[in-house]
């Protein structure tokens, strides 16, 4: 027989650690200012932008028109002929060592010219386009990665410079080299907000870094009405969805498990929380997403030790609960190992291959499926103990004040061994208590 692990005997320090846990990460939440709320939370402005050097200027002087891009580390130059032909030219950066080098390739487009800022920058350093550059409408900026440790822009350089457009929140994305950060402005109600302020931004940016140094790479706007109704309505899901958990545990099982459960989800919850808090990780429609899918994890995590421990209490009649819910919690514990393990596997592949808020997102998941897996062995089954055991005791004190104490000990012996038949499936017959066998007693004579 496998042995049983007394997982029950560390019941109280491991809800001593999640305590401490969830009031530092709560705390420290609150400390920082509350949640790092996205955009999606927050009415404003919200745009990342990249600060990278120029290498050159590419223009077209031809009157056909000519499309120009980079994507994936290939330059591709578009000439549509007015015969209806396409002419297509590409070039690998990997086969360029500078942009100079690069330019004198280039330069076999007929009509097209290049004007190089940087003849020195790395043809490989060179950065995707945001978009594809039409040069009917303008000329083509090719920006290059931050290479000199010198150059380094950090957050407090870019705070500091967008401080005449209120108090905006700046984070950086990606490594220091890469140079984009996501900065989000709160709505001050003034009309046109969401165009006056990106180009405000915009200016105050390129007047400090240089001419065609900015790129936005995406720009969202969310209004206050929206962001309020988002809110509201992910607070009230999110409720719902606990309050029908409740109601279904209670009709599969029985009210101890049901409380048993939420408790322990809403222990999870308030992990991840203060862990997305602390790191100040946006809270977006993604993070909800990862807190949502927690509870369902967790959920089943708990709901297979708990149907393990209803099964056993009628099968483990002579047994004390402790002993039967450690029995329990082991048989399962394999079961819940290999499980944790196989997801975690998923879920860090997603955040070391993933970028932006699927990164977030696996983050998450990979906290929350520990909280969770942790939460099932010491938090679930250890509160259905001390209710089950606060229900008993306080039905012992009734009966003791009522009958007296050995006329109680007996009721409660008889309670434990009906609802040990009833997890069993055998029909449960009342007992007369000693009292009511006196009494019959007594009418007999």
């Amino acid at each position: 027989m496998k042995k049983v692990i007394n997982f029950t005997k560390l019941r109280f320090i491991m809800f001593a650690v999640s305590a401490v846990i969830i009031i530092a990460g709560l705390g420290g939440t609150f400390s920082q200012g509350g949640l790092n709320l996205g955009i999606d939370f927050q009415s404003g402005l919200s745009q990342r932008v990249q600060i990278a050097p120029v290498a050159m200027e590419v223009s077209y002087l031809g009157e056909e028109e000519a499309r120009f891009n980079i994507l994936n580390g290939e330059v591709s130059i578009d000439v549509f002929t007015t015969d209806g032909k396409t002419e297509s030219k590409d070039y690998l950066l990997s086969d360029y060592a500078t942009a100079a080098d690069l330019m004198k390739a280039m330069m076999e487009v007929p009509s097209l010219t290049v004007n190089l800022v940087d003849a020195a920058a790395p043809a490989e350093k060179i950065l995707s386009l945001a978009y594809l550059v039409d040069m009917r409408d303008g000329s083509a900026i090719v920006n290059y990665s931050n290479i000199g440790a010198s150059s380094v822009v950090g957050i407090e350089d870019v705070r500091n410079v967008l401080s005449s457009v209120g108090d905006p929140q700046v984070q950086m994305v990606g490594n220091d080299e890469a140079q984009e950060f996501l900065i989000r402005l709160e709505d001050d109600g003034t009309s046109n907000f969401s165009k006056t302020a990106a180009d405000k931004i915009f200016k105050l940016l390129e007047a400090e870094y240089g001419s065609g140094t900015v790129i936005v790479k995406q720009s969202d706007y969310v209004g206050p009405r929206f962001s309020a109704d988002l809110g509201q309505s992910v607070i009230m899901l999110v409720s719902l969805a606990l309050a029908l958990i409740l109601v279904y545990i209670w009709i599969r099982f029985e009210l101890a498990y049901a409380v048993s459960a939420i408790i322990a989800l809403a222990h999870d919850v308030a992990i991840l929380i203060g862990f997305i808090g602390l790191t100040r990780m946006e809270v977006s429609t993604a993070t909800v997403a990862a807190v949502l899918t927690i509870v369902g994890y967790s959920l089943n995590d708990t709901i297979v030790v708990f149907d393990r421990i209803r099964e056993n209490r009628g099968l483990m009649r002579d047994a004390d609960l402790k002993t039967i819910i450690n029995t329990s919690i082991t048989q399962s514990l394999s079961r819940t190992l290999i499980t944790s393990v196989t997801t975690l596997l998923a879920v860090t592949a997603i955040y070391v291959f993933a970028s932006g808020q699927i990164k977030d997102f696996a983050l998450a998941m990979i906290v929350g499926v520990i909280v969770g897996t942790y939460s099932s062995i010491f938090i679930a089954s250890p509160v259905f103990l001390g209710w089950v055991n606060s229900r008993r005791k306080k039905k012992l004190e009734k009966d003791n004040i009522k009958y007296g104490s050995t006329i109680a000990k007996k009721n409660g012996i008889a309670e434990a061994d009906a609802e040990a038949s009833e997890q069993n499936g055998l029909k449960v017959v009342e007992i007369p208590t000693a009292e009511r066998k006196l009494k019959k007693k007594k009418k007999k004579k």
